[in-house]
């Protein structure tokens, strides 16, 4: 029987801030993800906190300062033999400016395409991640005072797409 070895990444940490009926998100086309809307946020540098790791990539993605809240989802992304963590944060911003690129590394500034506040009410034209129900599961959460952090399960990456391993009705895991 022959063994199969994952490589666990460090957590990356994502920013939810709200204005009103709106998130912000950011849009990048990278080739091996293609064109696409997620929160900002991303990888770790050694020895930095959760929240310290969310305030710097709310600067150098949205150009943002942040005040970190509570945790409200955590999903987990196998994209072959690598699984990412991704840890949702609720923050509210407290200064900075989404017309600051100077932030981002040379390589998001190559498949940077655009962020704002996306309206709730808004269809997004192209793939957006949180995806498969998870965008309509925010503002139902939002509505009810996000009452608990929820997990939102396993999602495999199949070249084209998420694809999700449970469905959007996620149990709480606090």
């Amino acid at each position: 029987m022959s063994e199969i070895l994952f490589e666990i990444e460090p957590p990356r940490c994502r920013g939810m801030v709200f204005d009103g009926d709106s998130m912000l998100m950011v849009r990048f086309n990278p080739p091996d993800a293609g064109d696409h809307w997620e929160t900002p946020g991303g990888g770790s540098e050694p020895g930095e906190s959760l929240n310290d790791r969310l305030v710097r990539e709310m600067r150098e993605e949205p150009g943002l300062s942040v005040e970190p809240g509570p945790i409200r989802y955590l999903c987990h992304i196998v994209d072959g033999y690598i699984i990412r963590t991704h840890i949702y944060f609720e923050a509210t911003a407290i200064g900075g400016s989404l017309g600051n690129f100077g932030g981002m590394t040379a390589e998001e500034s190559k498949w940077f395409v655009e962020r704002r506040f996306v309206e709730r009410a808004e269809t997004l034209e192209i793939p957006a991640f949180p995806q498969n129900g998870i965008w309509n599961r925010v503002w139902a959460d939002r509505n009810r005072g996000f009452p608990e952090t929820v997990y939102l399960g396993l999602f495999a990456w199949n070249g084209t797409r998420f694809i999700s391993s449970i469905d959007p009705d996620s149990k709480p895991i606090s």
